[in-house]
């Protein structure tokens, strides 16, 4: 758990900056799918080896993935989601 501590504490820093901000929000959906996947990899103790090899591919794939400069297809995130004894949930909401 000491590496999900080190993600929030950076995550954390990254976020005090008002322009970094206003980035990342308007990145949300994808960002909360990449840290709701790299939370629960995590979680499970897996290395980005480890998930690479449950889901077939390799680890640079993952690390791609994670860092959001990768743009999966629907059928490679419910993979990734099995993977990781998850469900994935998509919706499209009004906006507010």
């Amino acid at each position: 758990m000491a590496q999900l501590k080190a993600y929030k504490d950076v995550k954390k820093r990254f976020l005090a900056d008002p322009e970094f901000r206003k980035e990342y929000e308007a990145l949300g959906p994808e960002f909360e799918l990449i840290e709701s996947i790299i939370r629960r990899r995590m979680e499970l103790k897996m290395s980005q080896e480890d998930l690479a090899a449950k889901v077939g591919t390799g680890q640079a794939a993952i690390s791609r993935l994670e860092s959001g400069n990768a743009n999966p297809t629907l059928a490679s995130l419910a993979e990734i989601a099995e993977a990781l004894d998850a469900d994935l949930r998509i919706e499209l909401k009004p906006k507010s």
